[in-house]
């Protein structure tokens, strides 16, 4: 999970989305039954870190069970000299089509940070709980049979935590060869926005888009969640986090991170052993959810 920074905006950036597929056709429903069951099951692979076999089993089974619900499902190998030695890392595309062969990437990261401080870490809010309700969101826009105005790119990160602490060579190991892999390819101009999920299944859910966000993408969201009426979980802030957007945001591309770092009372179950099944809710992924596929398969604007 993420850093955060001290006060300093990002300059806004455009954000072009496409009007919904079916305007008379309603936004996909999130299961938050299956959503929770879903993060359940990763979060029972036990030591997911980066590099381990628990997370590459853990790896596996997203990619399947994308597969299952449908989405069309490609993983990028990749290896890198960290703080904590040679690891392996593997990213998770799971993309449905759309109308535009434009796309919009829908983002978590699946690894969990190892501590030594708290041996029986579980990561269920951070990263179950945001990995979980990606394949959800898969599974509804599927189910659901809405064709998305744009191409949507569910993206599981591998490698987001860092070894001892943030820098070039350590953590965002995913996020940062999922864009530079974009630049690459010269598909980044196609990319419309990237929306990052990170530690969404707090049971007191209390969202905080950092200021280092697209501006606009950051009134987009909020529009989508008022228009729920979810507007009371979410909120903008004068800091900024450092998580799986930002690479991104450095390659030109509007990114939003939604994200609650207010886990427990001053954040205190963040990274520790507190971080249990128990602490998430169906209720905050359904939020989540919602206003996600809100955000990206309606005509708002």
């Amino acid at each position: 999970m993420p850093l955060v920074w001290l006060n300093r905006l990002f300059p806004a950036l455009l954000l072009v989305l496409s009007g919904c597929s079916d305007s008379t056709r309603p936004i996909p429903e999130i299961d938050s039954s299956n959503a929770y069951l879903l993060a359940v099951k990763l979060v029972a692979f036990g030591k997911r870190y980066a590099g381990t076999e628990e997370n590459r089993k853990q790896a596996d089974f997203i990619a399947a069970k994308a597969s299952a619900y449908g989405a069309s499902v490609s993983i990028d190998r990749f290896t890198r000299h960290t703080a904590g030695g040679l690891i392996e890392f593997a990213n998770i595309t799971a993309e449905i089509k759309g109308k535009s062969s434009d796309f919009i990437i829908i983002g978590s990261h699946y690894d969990i940070k190892k501590i030594a401080s708290a041996p029986d870490f579980e990561g269920a809010n951070d990263s179950a709980s945001s990995s979980a309700l990606l394949l959800e969101m898969i599974r509804a826009v599927k189910t659901s049979g809405c064709i998305p105005p744009v191409t949507l790119k569910f993206a599981f990160f591998d490698g987001e935590e860092c070894q001892i602490a943030y820098s070039e060579n350590d953590g965002l190991w995913g996020s940062r060869n999922y864009a530079e892999e974009l630049k690459k390819s010269g598909l980044i101009n196609k990319c419309k926005a990237v929306i990052v999920l990170d530690m969404i299944g707090d049971a007191d859910l209390n969202v905080t888009l950092p200021a280092n966000s697209d501006r606009k993408l950051v009134e987009n969201v909020l529009k989508a969640a008022g228009k729920l009426g979810y507007g009371q979980y979410f909120d903008m802030k004068n800091f900024e986090i450092l998580d799986d957007h930002q690479p991104f945001l450095q390659q030109g591309i509007p990114a939003v991170d939604i994200i609650d770092f207010e886990y427990g009372t001053c954040n205190a179950y963040w990274h520790t052993g507190a971080d249990k099944i128990d602490k998430i809710s169906e209720k905050s992924l359904k939020i989540i959810g919602d206003c996600v596929l809100q955000l990206v398969l309606s005509s708002m604007y």
